[in-house]
Order: structure tokens, then sequence, then C-alpha cells
């Protein structure tokens, strides 16, 4: 019981490590940051075929980086 509750630590702490996300809240700049770092689906978008779910930041290997959730009509 000892070693299954200390896995589940474990598995726990590696993934909350991964999920550090910082949601963009403000219109102007969530359109900014798809525009730059995602041009196709920011096409998409302006056209009607992508909803934009969110859109937040977080770091990896020591640099921030911008990563969205969508999904088409």
């Amino acid at each position: 019981m000892k070693k299954i509750f200390l896995l589940l630590i474990v598995i726990l702490s590696i993934s909350s490590c991964a999920t550090n996300r910082t949601y963009i809240q403000d219109y102007s700049q969530r359109v900014e940051l798809v525009k730059t770092n995602f041009p196709e689906i920011y096409r998409l978008y302006c056209n009607g075929s992508v909803i934009i779910n969110d859109v937040y930041t977080y770091e990896k290997d020591g640099h921030e980086r911008v990563g969205i959730n969508y999904h088409y009509r």
C-alpha cells in the first residue's frame, strides 16, 4: 500500500510541473499571440472555421511558450 501511495505522489508531482499554465484573459493579447505564434490557425479563425477556446503561456526548457486549445466549427 505504501508503494502505491508513493508512486501516486511521484506521478502527481511530475504532472503538476508540466501543467503550469498562465491563461490569457485579455482578448487583444490573445489574438496577437495567436497571430504571431500560430498564423495558420489565425487565418482559420478570421475565416470563421475555427473557435479558439483558450490561449495560455507556459515555460519549457527555460523558454516561455504559447499554447492554444481550439476546435473546428
